[in-house]
């Protein structure tokens, strides 16, 4: 059975879908949706493995395995009505991930009706989905990320000028994946820093009405 996303803040005119990394919904997670709320930005956490967290990589790897994109699409447009009810009439929504989520993240936005997406270093199978993709995305990846940033800048961007699509593309040197995650070997307090300070002004962007920096 599905679990209900976890909805923080309310009465914003920009709203959050806020997808977990690959181990799970969890307290770090959790913690990134009250940081967007108390910066006035409503998310709504969602769940992919419907409760169950891995506890090793090799489980991880298999709760990934059981995912359906239609599933996962069918769980964000589930946030994004979660989240809807706590804002104000007429705002946007967008998705937000790290990692797996950001990947679905990105994916989300190609294949549903998002307001914006911002991708910390996920990927998508076929970056040529971007044909799909109605929505401004902010990417964040790191330079030592041999797994995601190549693909990142051979793939993404080359599709993001095939199909003229908005990419920002923000690459943060000398780090790893997961940079932005406290409490780990890979943790970049700097870096994590100034990517959350884009983040927000990439969100504050999004508010409608406010006109688009060129």
């Amino acid at each position: 059975m599905a679990a209900e996303p976890e909805v923080f803040g309310t009465k914003g005119a920009v709203g959050v879908v806020l997808i977990h990394e690959i181990f799970g919904r969890d307290d770090y997670v959790r913690s990134v949706g009250r940081s967007l709320a108390a910066a006035g930005f409503p998310a709504a956490v969602v769940d992919l493995y419907g409760g169950r967290y891995a506890t090793s990589l090799d489980e991880a790897l298999a709760r990934r395995g059981e995912l359906t994109d239609t599933g996962v699409l069918d769980l964000l447009d589930a946030g994004r009505e979660s989240v809807r009810r706590r804002l104000v009439p007429h705002a946007k929504i967008g998705t937000l991930g790290f990692g797996l989520g950001g990947g679905f993240a990105l994916l989300g936005a190609c294949r549903r009706r998002f307001d914006f997406t911002v991708d910390y270093y996920g990927r998508i199978e076929r970056a040529d989905d971007l044909e799909g993709l109605g929505a401004p995305v902010l990417g964040v990846f790191a330079s030592e990320d041999e797994g995601v940033t190549p693909w990142a800048i051979g793939e993404l961007l080359p599709a993001a000028v095939r199909w003229k699509r908005r990419v920002t593309l923000e690459l943060y040197p000398g780090v790893r994946h997961g940079f932005h995650r406290p409490g780990t070997e890979h943790h970049d307090a700097a870096a994590a820093a100034d990517a959350w300070q884009r983040t927000l002004a990439f969100l504050i962007e999004q508010r409608p009405g406010r006109p688009r920096s060129a």
